[in-house]
């Protein structure tokens, strides 16, 4: 690809998207607030340039950038995806607009196509939807389904091809560190116990460096279908995940299962099966686990190594 428009590039997600594209030397228009941490970080990156406005203006996107003609429009930013701001319903509803504005947006950049990164987790509402209880993580879930099926009608009426990419649990440097890998990592280098619900779903991880890999395939790659998972192809329980982490940072670390309540929602394999999109472009992460959690234990241990301009030089 050539060149690529770009939303959330300062997000975790977006910066290693951000390096992948540069090192395969694709320009990338980014999106991106003034008030951002990384922005003036972002606007040295050679072959970067910045569109100045938030999301909430990506309607006027137009008059901020003059470039057409895009190989695609990668929309990644998410206001809430994790932390309090799950449980804002209004900041959730605002996600859902923001994403039905990028496919317009797509459109009249003259995208070749818009892929909106959503979450596989998205299958659990119909789960929710039979529960009397409440579920912390419900209108975070139910926008991104909303957000999915509104954008897939918006593409159809503008003829906008779309590509809805979902996941479900990527890790590594910058990761949100209230997130359940990188919480574990940080306590066991701190040694202190961890108290877990029963742990037994199913759960599937990849690198952040090869979900952007994926990433970047998918934008390059002329696809036959609309929704793919991108993951391990080797899904396990959660449980199997965490003690592999307690291996290899400290193997008589205290790990108690069970000891808290959590709400665990159904997670089918099949939500889980990577193949079809393996099929179409080869792709075959190459980060094994053990090389994540070492990494992101480098990275705990000693921020100031992986400063933003650092790290990406």
């Amino acid at each position: 690809m050539k060149k690529v428009f770009m939303t959330g590039a300062t997000g975790f997600i977006g910066i290693h998207l951000l390096r992948e594209m540069r090192k395969r030397g694709t320009e990338v228009w980014a999106l991106c607030r003034e008030s951002s941490r990384e922005y003036e970080a972002v606007k040295k990156i050679a072959g970067v340039h910045i569109v100045g406005c938030g999301l909430e203006d990506v309607q006027t996107v137009l008059k901020l950038c003059r470039e057409r003609e895009f190989d695609a429009f990668y929309h990644l930013a998410w206001n809430g995806a994790s932390g309090p701001l799950r449980k804002e319903y209004g900041v959730q509803l605002q996600n859902v607009k923001w994403t039905c504005d990028c496919v317009k947006a797509a459109k009249f950049l003259q995208c070749k196509k818009i892929i909106v990164t959503g979450t596989v987790c998205e299958n659990q509402c119909s789960a929710i939807d039979g529960l009397e209880e409440f579920v912390g993580a419900s209108y975070y879930l139910f926008a991104k389904r909303y957000a999915h099926r509104l954008a897939r009608e918006i593409s159809k009426e503008l003829d906008m091809p779309l590509v809805w990419c979902q996941f479900y649990h990527p890790i590594g440097v910058f990761n949100k560190k209230e997130q359940i890998i990188a919480d574990t990592i940080q306590k066991l280098l701190h040694q202190e116990s961890l108290r877990f619900g029963p742990a037994n779903g199913l759960f599937d991880v990849i690198d952040v460096r090869d979900l952007a890999c994926a990433l970047y395939k998918m934008g390059e790659t002329a696809l036959k279908n609309d929704t793919y998972f991108i993951g391990s192809g080797s899904p396990r329980r959660l449980k199997e995940y965490l003690e592999d982490i307690k291996e290899i940072l400290d193997p008589f670390a205290d790990m108690q299962y069970g000891s808290i309540k959590t709400a665990d929602l159904p997670m089918e394999r099949a939500w889980l099966d990577p193949s079809a999109f393996q099929e179409e472009t080869g792709f075959i992460p190459s980060i094994s686990f053990s090389e994540s959690v070492e990494e992101m234990r480098t990275w705990l241990e000693n921020e100031k190594r992986y400063d933003f301009e650092k790290w990406f030089f």
